[in-house]
C-alpha cells in the first residue's frame, strides 16, 4: 500500500517537473529564458517527414523514416541550429471526422522526430493543423481521413460543429503521450510554442469574430494544462493584427516568400531587393505581443546570399524565433522531392546551407530592433555581409569565419578564430572541391576537419518534382585542401570525411555517417554548358562547361564546326569544381551563327555531347546530331532583349490579387503565326480594393543578354519595339531596370497593326518599375523602392538586367481604362 502511494507521488512530482516551461513572455511580449531570463533567440526550419508529401517521398527512395530523422536532425545539430516547427497535417491524416487523435505511423514518426530533436537541445514549435491537403503533389491518393476532409478551410473560423471538432482535436493531440520520451506532448519541455492553425482563413472584417475563434482554441489548450506560449498567423492577412491584440495568445506569426512561389525554374536577378524590409512587423497593433517566423525561404534560388539578409529584417522587426519551410531529407535532397519551390540540404545545397549557419549568427548576434537602413546600405551589418555580385553571404567574427562562396576577405582575428566553415575558398582555405566543409579548433595546435562531398548541379532543382530526375549528385572525389592558419599551415589531399590534423599533420580520420549514399554511381557523363550564345568579333571567347561523372575525364576538347563544313578541335584546361574551359582567340572567324560540341574522353570511350554519342567530328563517319550554338556578331549588332526564343512562361508578370485584372500569355500573330507576347488588363480604374497600383506589367531578365556585349565599349542607341495595341490601346510604357532597381523607360505609342517603334534611349527617363513576381504574403512594395526615388544617375546598361512593358491608369483618360492591351513580338538594343 504504501509503495504503491510512494509510486504515485514519485509520478506526480515527476509530471509537474516535466510541465515546467522553459520560457516564458515579459510584459513587453519579449520571450525570454526562465533560467536566467536572457531573450530567446532561435533558427533553424521547417521538417515534415512525418506527413503528406515529405513522408511519401521517404518511401520513393525507399528510406528508413526513422534513421532518416536521426540523419537530419544531425545536419541541424551539425549547422548549429536550435529550432524546430513541427508542421503536422493531423486536420487530414491523423483524425477522424469529429476530431479524435488517430494513432498512425504520422503519429509515431511525429513522437520520434519529436524525441530525437530533444536529444539535441532544439527547440520547436508544434503546428498542428495545416489547412492545405496532404495529398499535394499527386493528388491521387485517398489517404485522409481528418476533420479536413469534411470541413473546407474558409468554414473553420466560424462554423460551430467545426470549432469543436477542432477543439476536440487539440485536446488529444496535446494530450497524447510520446512513447519515446514517456511525456504527454504538452509537457514536452522542449516544445515552446503552440500555433494553433497553419495558415487559416482570416476574416479582417468581423475582428470580434476572429477573437472569439481564437480565444476558443486557447482555451481548449489550456484546459489541458498546457502552459506553452500560444500564437496565432497575421500574414495570411495583416488586417488581423487587432485580433491577435485583443484574444489571449501571446504572439503573432510571421511568413515570408520574397520569390513569391512556384515559379518553376530558378529565378535570376538581385533577389536582395526583395528581402530589405518587412514593414508589417512593426505595426503598433502587434506592441505588447511576441513574434515569431514560421516559414520563409529564398524560393526557387539556389544561391548562398538571401538568408542572413532576410533575417537581419527579422530582427528589426522584433522575431524570437525563425524557421525556413522546409529542410529537404538527405536522402530525397538528389532529387528535391519534397516541395518544388524550395530546396535546402546541408550536403546538397552547401552554399545555401552555409548562408542558413550565417541566418542562425544573424539570430543570435543582432539586437532585436536593430535597424541598418535599406539596400545598399544594409549591405554590410555587424559582423556580417551580404553580396549580390559575388553570390555570397559572409560572417567575419573574432570566432567564427563563415563563407558561402569563394571570398577574398580576411578573418577579423586569427588568434580567436575557431570555427570555420565553407564553400570554395578563401584567405585560410584553398579548395577545389563544391561541397562543404568545417574547421574547428580544438587547441592552438590541433583542428578538427569535417569535408562534405562534392556537389554536381545537374538539372534546375526548381522544375516540378519527380522522383525519376536528379537534381543534384554528391561525388567522393580526391580534392587538393591547402590551409593557413596559426599552428596550421598544411596541403594536403581529401575525400570526403572526417580529419584530425595537428601542426600541419594528419592524425586521424574517419568516414562521414551515412557515407555510402553519396557513393551511388553516376548511369551516365553529363554535361552542362555555361557558355554564352553570343560573342564579339575581335574580342576573346571563352567556351566553359561542366562535366560530371564518377572520374575526373580523362580529356575535354572543344569541337568547333567551320562553315560550311569541317572542325577545329581546341583542348579544354581543367579547372576547380567540375569546370572545363577553353580560351579562344577566333577573329579569323566570320561574322556568322557557329555550331560546337564538347567531346569527353572517360578512358573507355569519347562521348560528344550533347547527343552523347560516340562519333566525333574529325572521323570519317561523323554525321548530322545535336550541337550548341552561338552567334559571332559585330559590337553593334542589334541585340535582342526578347524575341521567339524566350519562353513567356519565364517572364514575370503582374498577378491578379486585390489588383487589377491581369493576363499573360503567348500567341501567335499574323498569316506567318509569328510567336509574340501579350499583356492585358481587364479595368485599369482605381478601387479601394486593390492593394498595388493600377499597373499591369510583365518584366523579362536581360542581364545573361547585355552580358555578351561590352557594354562599357559601345552603347545603345535605340529600343525597337515590335507591337500593336489592342482594342484601340494606343500607349505603352517599355522601361529598363538595372541591378539596384533604379527604372528608366519611355511612354511609346501603338498603333492597331504591328510595327516597328523606336525609342531613343536618350528619351528614357526615371521611371516607376514593377519588383516582379510579387513577394507572398504582400510585404514588399509593387515598385522597386530605389525607382520611386528621385536619382540623376544615368543607366548604366553594364548591369541593366530587365525590360518591362507596362500598361498603367496613368496613361490613359479615366473613361478609357478599361479593355487594355499590347501584344509584343520583340525587343532589340539597336546600336
Amino acid at each position: 500500500m504504501y509503495r504503491f502511494i510512494i509510486i504515485n507521488l514519485f509520478l506526480a512530482f515527476t509530471a509537474v517537473l516535466q510541465a515546467q516551461e522553459l520560457v516564458y513572455t515579459d510584459a513587453a511580449g519579449t520571450i525570454r529564458w526562465k533560467k536566467n531570463k536572457q531573450e530567446v533567440s532561435l533558427f533553424g526550419a521547417n521538417y515534415c517527414l512525418p506527413s503528406a508529401c515529405d513522408f511519401r517521398a521517404a518511401a520513393y527512395m525507399r528510406g528508413d523514416r526513422k534513421q532518416m530523422i536521426a540523419e537530419d536532425m544531425d545536419h541541424f545539430k551539425r549547422m548549429n541550429w536550435d529550432a524546430l516547427r513541427l508542421c503536422f497535417w493531423g486536420d487530414f491524416q491523423n483524425t477522424d471526422r469529429d476530431g479524435n487523435l488517430l494513432e498512425n505511423e504520422h503519429l509515431d514518426l511525429l513522437d520520434c522526430l519529436i524525441a530525437e530533436a530533444d536529444k539535441r537541445n532544439i527547440y520547436m514549435l508544434l503546428s498542428p493543423i495545416v489547412t492545405y491537403n496532404s495529398q499535394w503533389p499527386e493528388m491521387t491518393y485517398t489517404t485522409n481521413t481528418g476533420f479536413a476532409k469534411y470541413y473546407p478551410k474558409n468554414t473553420l473560423t466560424h462554423d460551430e460543429k467545426a470549432i469543436r471538432v477542432q477543439e476536440n482535436y487539440l485536446k488529444q493531440i496535446l494530450q497524447h503521450r510520446n512513447p519515446y520520451t514517456g511525456r504527454c506532448l504538452k509537457d514536452e519541455p522542449n516544445i515552446l510554442f503552440v500555433e494553433f492553425i497553419n495558415e487559416p482563413s482570416q476574416f479582417p472584417d468581423d475582428i470580434p469574430g476572429m477573437v472569439n475563434y481564437i480565444n476558443r482554441l486557447y482555451k481548449a489548450v489550456r484546459s489541458t494544462g498546457c502552459k506553452k506560449l500560444t500564437f496565432y498567423n497575421v500574414s495570411q492577412n495583416f488586417g488581423m493584427a487587432p485580433a491577435i491584440r485583443k484574444s489571449k495568445v501571446q504572439g503573432s506569426t510571421h511568413a515570408w516568400y520574397p520569390g513569391a512561389l512556384n515559379n518553376g525554374y530558378s529565378l535570376q536577378g538581385n533577389g536582395l531587393l526583395f528581402v530589405d524590409r518587412y514593414e508589417q512587423m512593426m505595426d503598433p497593433e502587434l506592441k505588447g505581443k511576441a513574434k515569431i517566423v514560421y516559414e520563409f525561404d529564398s524560393t526557387d534560388n539556389s544561391l548562398g546570399y538571401m538568408y542572413p539578409a532576410m533575417v537581419r529584417e527579422f530582427r528589426r522587426g522584433g522575431i524570437q524565433f525563425a524557421t525556413m519551410f522546409s529542410y529537404d531529407m538527405l536522402r530525397t535532397a538528389p532529387t528535391n522531392l519534397g516541395w518544388q519551390t524550395q530546396y535546402f540540404n546541408m550536403v546538397y545545397t552547401p552554399s545555401k546551407a552555409v548562408s542558413g549557419m550565417i541566418a542562425a549568427e544573424v539570430m543570435r548576434r543582432i539586437p532585436r530592433g536593430k535597424y541598418f537602413g535599406y539596400y545598399p546600405e544594409n549591405n554590410v551589418f555587424g559582423d556580417f555581409r551580404v553580396s549580390y555580385d559575388e553570390r555570397l553571404s559572409e560572417l567575419n567574427a573574432d570566432d567564427m569565419f563563415y563563407y558561402s562562396n569563394t571570398t577574398t576577405t580576411r578573418p577579423k582575428n586569427l588568434q580567436s578564430l575557431a570555427h570555420i566553415a565553407g564553400v570554395g575558398s578563401s584567405p585560410v582555405v584553398n579548395y577545389s572541391g563544391t561541397g562543404i566543409y568545417f574547421l574547428d579548433k580544438q587547441s592552438d595546435t590541433t583542428w578538427l576537419l569535417e569535408v562534405y562531398p562534392d556537389i554536381m548541379e545537374l538539372d534546375d532543382p526548381f522544375k516540378m518534382v519527380n522522383p525519376n530526375r536528379m537534381v543534384r549528385k554528391a561525388g567522393c572525389n580526391s580534392r587538393t585542401m591547402r590551409i593557413k592558419l596559426p599552428g596550421l599551415d598544411t596541403v594536403l589531399t581529401v575525400l570526403p570525411g572526417k580529419y584530425k590534423l595537428s601542426a600541419g599533420k594528419l592524425i586521424s580520420k574517419e568516414e562521414l555517417p551515412a557515407k555510402d549514399l553519396y557513393q551511388e554511381p553516376m548511369k551516365k557523363w553529363e554535361v552542362a554548358n555555361r557558355t554564352a550564345t553570343e560573342f564579339v568579333s575581335g574580342q576573346p571567347m571563352t567556351f566553359r562547361c561542366e562535366v560530371f561523372g564518377d572520374e575526373h575525364p580523362k580529356e575535354v576538347s572543344l569541337y568547333l564546326m567551320l562553315n560550311p563544313w569541317g572542325c577545329k578541335r581546341i583542348p579544354m584546361m581543367a579547372k576547380d569544381g567540375f569546370y572545363y574551359e577553353a580560351q579562344v582567340d577566333l577573329n579569323w572567324l566570320e561574322k556568322d551563327s557557329y555550331r560546337y560540341h564538347y567531346a569527353v574522353e572517360t578512358g573507355d570511350e569519347t562521348l560528344l555531347f550533347p547527343a552523347k554519342t560516340d562519333c566525333l567530328p574529325d572521323r570519317w563517319d561523323y554525321y548530322e546530331q545535336d550541337t550548341y550554338a552561338f552567334r559571332l556578331v559585330s559590337p553593334t549588332t542589334p541585340l535582342s532583349l526578347l524575341g521567339e526564343q524566350d519562353s513567356w512562361k519565364r517572364i514575370r508578370y503582374s498577378r491578379t490579387y486585390l489588383s487589377p485584372a491581369t493576363t499573360f500569355r503567348s500567341v501567335s500573330c499574323g498569316e506567318e503565326l509569328i510567336p509574340a507576347f501579350q499583356l492585358s488588363v481587364a479595368d485599369l480604374g482605381k478601387n479601394d480594393t486593390y492593394v498595388t497600383p493600377c499597373d499591369a506589367t510583365f518584366s523579362h531578365f536581360i542581364g545573361d543578354k547585355i552580358a555578351c556585349r561590352d557594354m562599357s565599349k559601345v552603347s545603345p542607341s535605340f529600343i525597337k519595339v515590335r507591337a500593336y495595341g489592342l482594342n484601340g490601346t494606343d500607349k505603352a510604357i517599355c522601361n529598363v531596370v538595372d541591378k539596384d532597381g533604379r527604372g528608366y523607360g519611355a511612354v511609346f505609342q501603338l498603333g492597331q497593326e504591328v510595327s516597328d517603334i523606336l525609342i531613343p534611349v536618350s528619351s528614357l527617363v526615371p521611371t516607376k518599375a514593377a519588383m516582379l513576381p510579387q513577394d507572398w504574403p504582400g510585404v514588399n512594395s509593387y515598385w522597386y523602392p530605389a525607382s520611386m526615388q528621385t536619382y540623376t544617375i544615368p543607366l548604366d546598361w553594364t548591369i541593366a538586367e530587365f525590360v518591362q512593358v507596362s500598361l498603367r491608369n496613368e496613361l490613359y483618360d479615366t473613361s478609357n481604362q478599361k479593355n487594355k492591351g499590347v501584344i509584343v513580338e520583340k525587343i532589340e538594343l539597336l546600336f
